[in-house]
């Protein structure tokens, strides 16, 4: 997605137009996304920093009931379990060997791989340490996996989040990690200080060095990230206040892997790492919903539209949102709970968009999906809602533009006019895209290689990322590298 700061702007503050329509269920994740919700956003500005002995405010019992429902909320945020038993019992066996050189080997972890396309990691007071497969796509040994996995068991050691908990519990209204869950590029959860995050980061270069990984994982991995952010033209304001910059972090890890170093001792386990990633699905899945462009697919209900030019759409869990250059226009997308004796039109009318104009409801049909349509307008913003009824489920789709950016009324006509079911033969051939290692050829570069790789973006700025290299670095005849290509193929010489 390309972000700019105006455009960020647009998007916080239509952020409090929705809310000021009461539309809430979709708004959770819409705000989490976005950081438009005042609560997840300046939380250290309005909030003292709790002392050590604020913990015994939160019994075990309370932990265990409420992380119950944090993973709950968790998995439904990410996309669920990610199933690969294989790659499960590689990450597993690093956080046990982490585990055991640690300060703590008496602590029990159980570490959740999370289907989704996001860099993210972060971990729960019990132990449960949750990483998504975008994560993992992104590391290149062992080392670097284990640089991250370690930072989350220090955050458990320091009982960083059990600090937090009272706090969390008062002031954040969607649930805590599960509504936060969404950052898509850093290693723990936003609400952590800069200074718990530095104490997790040291402690977890101790225990990785302690384990026999290369201690330089984590300025690897580091890098990794801020490249991946760079090529998501993310800004920083999409990142939390409560972790470091990456510049710091990076100085920091370079000082702690001097520190902590052990001479002679520097395993990587490169090898190993590209055998497991090998096949790994590459960001979002088609089953789930998937931006191709301008256009959002989702195999598993088996409906597409396309946004308007000048549109970027990103997907978060179950949400869909899209911002137009220069932030005048915006759409949501997400699930409607409708039962089943509900009408279309009932359901407009039913009060969960405030100041909507029940005048406006119209019935319509959009390539024979039974569908609804109505308007509601704000101080600074016009609305136009579209709900549509699919085989298996119903979608709700918001369309705000602000005044002076043209024919809203056109404009959402023309974006409701692509809304169409697929066809069964566009969704047999929706196939996500996959991780796939190979070996490098005499006459291989960089920019021969990335050709191909098959439905991402700038696939030369991309391949370099992906697998930790320079601009001009060169690769020599039997090195594995990682492309990314669509159903197993990996392109032709």
């Amino acid at each position: 997605m390309h972000g700019c700061k105006p455009c960020l702007v647009g998007m916080r503050f239509i952020g409090r137009q929705f809310r000021r329509f009461r539309y809430v269920a979709g708004l959770a994740a819409f705000a989490a996304v976005v950081g438009a919700w005042p609560a997840a956003v300046s939380r250290d500005s309005q909030l003292p920093a709790p002392g050590r002995d604020e913990v015994a405010t939160a019994t075990k019992g309370d932990f265990l009931s409420a992380e119950r429902r944090e993973e709950l909320r968790v998995l439904d945020a990410n996309g669920g379990i990610y199933q690969d038993a294989q790659l499960q019992g590689l990450v597993a066996g690093i956080v046990e060997r982490l585990a055991a050189s640690s300060d703590r080997p008496d602590l029990h972890y159980r570490v959740v791989i999370l289907n989704s396309a996001a860099v993210n990691a972060f971990s729960l007071p019990s132990g449960r340490i949750y990483v998504t497969r975008g994560l993992i796509a992104l590391a290149n040994d062992a080392s670097e996996l284990a640089a991250v996995l370690s930072h989350e068991i220090g955050h458990v050691i320091a009982r960083h989040a059990a600090l937090h908990a009272p706090i969390t519990a008062r002031v954040d209204p969607f649930g805590g990690f599960g509504a936060r869950a969404f950052a898509g590029s850093n290693f723990a959860l936003a609400g952590f200080s800069r200074t718990q995050e530095v104490e997790a980061d040291t402690i977890g270069a101790r225990i990785s060095a302690r384990a026999g990984y290369d201690s330089y994982g984590a300025v690897r991995f580091l890098t990794a990230m801020s490249r991946n952010a760079q090529l998501r033209a993310a800004s920083a304001d999409e990142v939390p206040s409560s972790h470091p910059a990456t510049a710091d972090r990076v100085s920091i890890a370079q000082t702690n892997a001097g520190r902590y170093a052990v001479p002679g001792v520097a395993e990587r386990d490169g090898a190993v790492m590209l055998a497991n990633v090998d096949g790994l699905v590459y960001g979002d899945d088609p089953n789930d919903g998937v931006v191709r462009g301008r256009q959002f697919l989702h195999a598993g209900l088996g409906f597409t539209f396309t946004a308007p030019p000048g549109y970027s759409l990103t997907r978060s869990g179950e949400v869909l949102m899209g911002l137009r250059a220069g932030g005048g226009e915006m759409l949501l997308l997400e699930p409607a709970a409708i039962p089943r004796e509900q009408s279309l039109t009932d359901y407009l009318a039913s009060g969960w968009m405030q100041d909507l104009d029940r005048r406006s409801i119209a019935e319509a049909s959009l390539h024979g999906l039974p569908a609804a349509t109505a308007t509601a307008e704000g101080s600074q913003w016009s609305f136009r809602v579209l709900v549509v009824s699919l085989d298996k489920a119903a979608v709700r789709l918001i369309f705000a533009a602000k005044p002076g950016t043209g024919d809203i009324d056109q404009a959402f006509r023309d974006l409701a006019t692509t809304f169409r079911p697929l066809t069964a033969a566009e969704i047999a051939a929706a196939k996500p895209l996959r991780v796939r290692v190979v070996t490098v050829q005499p006459g291989d570069t960089p920019a021969k290689l990335a050709l191909r790789m098959a439905g991402v973006d700038r696939p030369l700025e991309r391949f370099l990322a992906l697998n930790g290299l320079s601009a001009g670095q060169a690769f020599k005849p039997g090195d594995e590298v990682k492309l990314i290509t669509q159903d197993g193929h990996v392109g032709h010489r």
